[in-house]
């Protein structure tokens, strides 16, 4: 019987081997630690009601131009790390509320947040958790093989300069023989692709989410963002991702809680909605205001302090429902330039390092200020139509073969299909 339908931002490269080692030993997903949290039978009719439900709602057009925004800030903060600017302007820069425009750290705060909004989104319209680490996987990972190859070739171009960095920004050229590795898992790979850290936490944290999803739905979306709160403190290597606990819980919340949300800030007027809007952009800039007096990311390359992400998550969980509830802010976001670049922020997200890299070797030395704005114009106009080629060739292939793999394993074997009656 057929089964049923249902930045280089301050953190550290995770040892593979340890999170194979915790992916063996994650049992609390086939075998939950208390009743009534795990995926069985009972949350599954749960999840297969709800899902019944919300057939027909479509996920909110303004997240993905949201995202889109978030990626093309990641862009700027690198950029403008390469640019030639004293340090305490740098940092007083990053302090200022113009800081909200390179703040690259904060952006994947706001990505991880959409995340935790989208994966509740996705495991409530289809409950088969099989189903949905197969729709992850073929997400995350093919398209982040490809950047890692792609930066591998591209800086083979400049690894003969016997130059280490420019301008802060390190010049790697990973041996073949790690390349397997790097591919295995998302990561750094070693260096070649800095940006990989946040796939990382993207990957891991989407083998737990369903639990935490579970936990969310059982007992209440604040006690999944009660226990994010409880983990930013955590200082264990291996484990380090469950930090973010708190970006994806609010996530969550935001979506499984959405009715109650449109009730609240739904009779918002133009200078509550310009406040909150404003609150949130404070949050996520605080970490470097309250440390102005240094380079202004000093705080942030040490890990991750607890402080940073309780702020930044915050106001990127405010940013979201800013942009899912506000009329003005969810028409803008949904325009379709935004939409477009919403699509492609992934591969713009993977290839702008690599480009960035390959045009400050060859410049050899920082960018003036003057010339720093088309600069970063360059870079972007450049990741840009390279990301365009990537979601067009990579990202749209393999989320067609993911579905299409799904729809193979749905389909009845010959062996099991019930033999025909012989009138």
């Amino acid at each position: 019987m057929a089964p049923q339908r249902s930045p280089r931002i301050g953190l550290s490269p995770l040892d593979h081997r340890g999170l194979a080692r915790w992916i063996i030993g994650l049992s609390p997903l086939a075998h939950p630690p208390w009743p009534g949290v795990g995926f069985g039978p009972t949350l599954r009719a749960d999840l297969s009601a709800v899902a019944q439900l919300e057939s027909a709602q479509l996920r909110a057009p303004s997240i993905d131009g949201l995202r889109g925004a978030a990626a093309v800030a990641v862009v700027a903060f690198h950029c403008f790390e390469a640019v030639a600017i004293p340090a305490r302007v740098r940092a007083l820069w990053l302090a200022s509320p113009l800081g909200v425009l390179v703040n690259g750290p904060g952006a994947v705060h706001l990505f991880f947040v959409l995340s935790g909004y989208v994966l509740s989104l996705a495991l409530l319209r289809d409950p088969g958790v099989a189903r949905y680490y197969v729709r992850r996987a073929f997400r995350i990972q093919p398209p982040y093989m490809a950047a890692v190859l792609f930066a591998w070739l591209l800086s083979g171009l400049y690894a003969p300069s016997g130059r280490e960095s420019v301008a802060g920004m390190p010049l790697v050229h990973v041996p073949a023989t790690r390349l397997p590795l790097a591919l295995a898992f998302p990561s750094m790979a070693f260096g070649q692709l800095p940006v990989g850290w946040s796939l990382y936490v993207e990957m891991a944290m989407s083998i737990v989410f369903p639990l935490w999803l579970a936990l969310a739905r059982r007992v209440h979306p604040l006690a999944l963002v009660a226990l994010g709160i409880g983990l930013v403190g955590l200082r264990d290597a291996r484990l380090h991702f469950l930090v973010f606990t708190l970006d994806f819980a609010l996530g969550a919340a935001l979506y499984l809680e959405r009715e109650r949300w449109t009730r609240w800030l739904g009779g918002l007027g133009p200078v509550a909605w310009a406040l909150w809007a404003l609150s949130a952009l404070a949050l996520i800039q605080a970490p470097y205001a309250l440390a102005w007096q240094t380079v202004g990311r000093a705080e942030l390359v040490r890990g991750h302090d607890p402080l940073v992400v309780l702020c930044m998550g915050a106001g990127s969980g405010m940013l979201v429902a800013t942009a899912l509830h506000a009329r003005g802010v969810a028409r803008f976001f949904s325009r379709p330039a935004a939409q477009l670049l919403g699509r492609i922020s992934y591969s713009l997200y993977l290839v702008h390092f690599p480009l960035l890299a390959a045009l400050l070797s060859l410049l050899g030395a920082r960018v003036p200020a003057a010339l720093g704005v088309p600069f970063f114009a360059l870079v972007l106009a450049l990741s840009l139509g390279v990301a365009w080629l990537g979601f067009r060739a990579v990202e749209e292939p393999s989320i067609r073969a993911g579905r299409a793999l799904i729809r193979a394993a749905r389909r009845p074997t010959r062996e099991s299909r019930p033999p025909r009656s012989e009138a």
